[in-house]
């Protein structure tokens, strides 16, 4: 029997002061409820319908008007609220639509990060940045990873309650899909009891540091990009053309300034200051190689003695004298026997045995000798027989009295000299007290790379030709007319060469090996006339800048002009008088070199080697102007990059595939264990609830607008559609408390020829507060 409103509000009335009728027959209700909420979804169909509350007669006997029988059926037959067989993946068309967006999103991020990573800064319309993107993306990503969490939390609770739990749970699955303080009140009350729901909340957790990690992708460096606008050039040569008797004046002045202090190349273009030269180029070049020959120095040691009044022939050494004896004269040879001309050394020194004066005040105790150096040109029909090449140099530390009894000028004292007591640095020069090398300075063709950083050049010596190897020797006769004959030092680059000059050259009788980089060549045509690009052989070589070469003058001269002066002489040690400690005397440079007996073989290889490169750098700087064509590489200008820090998109990335893997699992779950669709809808509660249906006046039901889609209540679909014709409200009418009820639906607005009107959907007419109530 339904309750007039009146009736109603008495029997609320009556249960706040708990009627014992009233509180029996909820009692009822709550008993079922307990029941329903407590055991499985198989063992609630199965339970008897008698217990229910049953719809009341009225609507079962007096369907309601309008065609509404298909809703009278469907609160009174359970069968109909069984689940539609609508496919596995049916139902969850949405969630697939958002894995699609959350897979997008994720692989939208890579797209706009790889191509950018290492380039400037994009300059897109409306100044978007690269931020902006991450962020839409990162919006996109989280939004469509939480509503299928969301979703997937909500439809995991129906499986929780397949077993008794308690109501509040249903609170903590609402709060759990809601977000990650929810999800970790969730977790803190039941742990992992849930796999797939822990693994949600977790992943829900997770995805609050989505945010920070995103914006550590991308960081702004200063970088260098390409400028097309100039070439950057640094200077090389292919050839050094010289005149006999014109030696350059600047030469000199170059080379000392360099061995000194070791100078940068300057003569380079690089407009923006940050270039590349990252192809091998190479130059012709002077090197140096030098070899110690220490164990092929011959010692002469003659030395007198005072003994008995009187002067002998004796040892040199004070302690095979005999008593009462001392020395006089020391007069010791050092011998370099290594090279093609044997260079000595003498050290003099003489005491007057009646005034005990030093009648030697000089003593000669290092020196540079020069040993010269011919290349023999009488093959192969050669005006000439030989030309020189200079001198090779040999370097002696004489051994002096100082050998006998060791003085160590960093101790200022006689005796064993520091680091000299282990064995096995005894055979240095320092320990030793003499030594001996050779040393080469010679053509040679070096190849390098450059950088230029912030206008400073940095070059790379990548390889070179041997110093010491035999350039290939040609004649031809001079352009002038005035000169007969130019001889020329040459060689060929054979990783240069194409294909037909490397079959003239054998053709030739050269012989050409794979693991031999340089071929002497002898040369037969006059480097100093212009060679075109379409030259053919052999003065393709020179065209094709595989060929290097000088004029073989050049490198005899050097050494009469400038290196004699400069680097041939001796260091003498002297007594002043009163002094009992050494000073040394002698050019600069050699001074330098000797230091304070500190010279050894890795100094004079340095030396050397500054020689080198100072002398590399000026034929580079003044080699033929048609065959000097600079090495051209890259310029960079200075700009703000995009560095994309990958190992940031781990965490989103792993959330991601998380999140399809959860949804997955989710929905195979959910199919095996046969449970309705009904996601998280709040629905559920009121149409499958422990209430059931009978809340739901069928007479209050608006009917359908549009033919309906699904008409199964076991589904969330179904569940919404019906819901759209049910109206309620929370009502508060004179001394009752609020309550949620069904309601007659209001009018709606239809359109009619003659304009807006009212149609009624109800039995009352519209604008009439005294509606039809039916409780929830």
């Amino acid at each position: 029997m339904e309750l007039t409103v009146p009736e109603r509000r008495r029997s609320r009335q009556g249960m706040r002061q708990w009627t014992p009728s009233l509180v029996s027959e909820n009692k009822r209700f709550d008993e079922f409820a307990s029941k329903v909420i407590s055991v499985s979804h198989t063992e609630a169909e199965d339970y008897d319908q008698s217990d229910l509350p049953q719809p009341n007669s009225e609507i079962r006997n007096n369907p309601p008007p309008g065609g509404r029988d298909s809703t009278l059926q469907l609160l009174q037959d359970p069968g109909s609220r069984r689940e539609t067989k609508s496919g596995l993946w049916k139902p969850w068309l949405w969630e697939i639509v958002n894995c699609c967006l959350l897979l997008i999103s994720l692989f939208a991020i890579l797209a706009t990060l790889y191509p950018h990573d290492g380039q400037p800064l994009p300059q897109w319309p409306l100044s978007i940045t690269i931020n902006a993107l991450l962020s839409i993306y990162t919006v996109v990503m989280k939004a469509n990873m939480l509503l299928i969490l969301a979703s997937g939390i909500g439809q995991l609770q129906w499986s929780w309650f397949l077993h008794p739990r308690p109501l509040k749970d249903l609170v903590r699955y609402r709060e759990a899909a809601e977000g990650p303080i929810g999800s970790i009140s969730w977790l803190y009350r039941h742990h992992i009891r849930q796999p797939l729901t822990a693994l949600a909340a977790l992943i829900m957790i997770a995805a609050v540091g989505v945010d920070p990690f995103i914006h550590q992708l991308v960081q702004p460096v200063d970088c260098k990009q390409p400028d097309t606008t100039s070439l950057p050039s640094i200077p090389r040569t292919n050839y050094l053309s010289y005149d006999t008797g014109s030696f350059p004046s600047d030469l000199l002045g170059s080379i000392a300034s360099g061995y000194y202090t070791p100078r940068n190349l300057s003569d380079f273009t690089c407009s923006t200051g940050n270039c590349t030269f990252s192809t091998e180029y190479s130059s012709l070049a002077y090197c140096s190689v030098c070899e110690d020959a220490s164990d092929t120095v011959q010692i002469e040691e003659h030395c007198m003695i005072l003994q008995d009044g009187k002067v002998k022939p004796g040892s040199c050494y004070q302690s095979d004298l005999a008593k009462g004896a001392s020395l006089t004269t020391w007069n010791i040879t050092t011998t370099l026997t290594a090279a093609s001309e044997r260079l000595s050394l003498n050290y003099y020194y003489n005491i007057d045995t009646k005034s005990l004066n030093v009648t030697t005040p000089k003593q000669n105790i290092f020196g540079i000798g020069k040993i010269a150096r011919r290349l023999d040109t009488s093959d192969g029909g050669n005006t000439i027989s030989f030309i020189s090449l200079g001198n090779d140099m040999g370097i002696i530390l004489a051994k002096t009295d100082s050998s006998f009894s060791p003085y160590d000028p960093s101790s200022n004292s006689h005796g064993i000299r520091m680091g000299c007591d282990d064995a096995a640095t005894n055979n240095t020069w320092w320990c030793r007290l003499y030594g001996a090398s050779t040393c080469s300075l010679q053509p040679c063709v070096r190849s390098y790379v450059a950088n230029v950083e912030d206008g400073r050049l940095t070059e790379t010596l990548v390889s070179q030709s041997e110093a010491n190897m035999t350039w290939g020797y040609g004649e031809s006769t001079s352009t002038s007319g005035l000169i007969s004959l130019q001889n020329f030092l040459s060689l060929v680059d054979t990783q240069c060469i194409n294909d037909a000059e490397r079959q003239n050259l054998t053709a030739a009788g050269y012989t050409i090996s794979n693991d031999t980089r340089w071929l002497p060549y002898n040369l037969t045509f006059n480097p100093r006339i212009d060679s075109p690009a379409n030259a053919t052989f052999p003065e393709s070589l020179l065209a094709h800048r595989c060929l290097y070469t000088l004029d073989a003058p050049f490198n005899s001269d050097i050494w009469t002009f400038m290196l004699d002066q400069f680097m041939i002489g001796i260091v003498q040690s002297e007594y002043p008088e009163g002094i009992l400690q050494p000073s040394y005397i002698g050019p600069t440079q050699l001074l330098s070199m000797f230091d304070l007996y500190h010279v050894n073989e890795t100094t004079i290889n340095n030396a050397m080697g500054k020689l080198a490169d100072a002398m590399t750098l000026w034929i580079r700087a003044h080699g033929h102007p048609s065959h000097s064509e600079r090495a051209v590489g890259e310029e960079f200008r200075s700009a703000i990059c995009v560095k994309v820090n990958w190992d940031w998109v781990a965490l989103p990335a792993t959330l991601t595939g998380l999140t399809l893997a959860f949804f997955f699992l989710m929905v195979i779950s959910t199919n095996r264990q046969q449970l309705p669709i009904w996601k998280g809808s709040p629905l559920t509660l009121l149409f499958h609830g422990p209430g059931g249906m009978d809340w739901v006046n069928p007479n209050l039901v608006a009917a359908s607008p549009r033919p309906l889609v699904e008409t199964a209540l076991m589904t969330d679909r179904g569940m919404r559609e019906f819901a759209d014709r049910v109206t309620v409200r929370v009502t508060n009418e004179e001394d009752e408390s609020l309550c949620f009820r069904q309601v007659e639906p209001r009018p709606t607005r239809k359109r009619t020829p003659s304009g807006i009107g009212l149609m009624n959907l109800g039995k009352k007419e519209a604008g009439n507060d005294d509606l039809e109530y039916s409780d929830i």
